[in-house]
């Protein structure tokens, strides 16, 4: 079995492989203790920091949004991509949602019925459901839009 840790890694190195055929120009940032999983770099020096979530159990995917986010005037990711990889291991079932910094905070605070979860007091997570639930699917142009933005 995979450990949490390589799960991860292998998300951002398959978020990163999709990025790079739909054209972006994407880096995977390497190490345990990163504030960025990836930087997608546009023109005239603009540049995307992307979060990357890879669900391990096919049902939600950990967030740790209010524990790490908590002051909004801090570095933050731009995009957050939620990565669902296909059980039998082919790239035809991957899902990806991609969505915004705020709002993956407004799916959060749903989740967490409008509290702000406390470092050290729980786990933030947000359930498939949620996610799937939204307009987030594929959503690859938010990406570009963002870069010329």
């Amino acid at each position: 079995m995979l450990s949490k840790a390589n799960v991860g890694i292998a998300g951002e190195m398959r978020v990163c492989a999709e990025l790079l055929k739909k054209g972006y120009d994407a880096s995977v940032i390497l190490g345990n203790a990163k504030a960025t999983d990836i930087i997608v770099t546009g023109e005239a020096g603009r540049f995307l920091r992307i979060e990357v979530k890879t669900s391990k159990n096919g049902r939600n995917f950990m967030t740790g949004f209010f524990p790490k986010y908590t002051d909004p005037e801090k570095m933050h990711p731009d995009i957050w991509i939620f990565y669902m990889p296909d059980k039998n291991l082919s790239e035809n079932g991957d899902r990806f949602f991609i969505a915004s910094h705020k709002e993956v905070e407004s799916m959060q605070l749903k989740v967490n019925k409008g509290s702000k979860t406390e470092k050290g007091k729980g786990a933030d997570n947000i359930p498939l459901k949620i996610i799937a639930d939204g307009d987030y699917e594929n959503r690859w142009t938010l990406i570009s839009a963002k870069l010329q933005s």
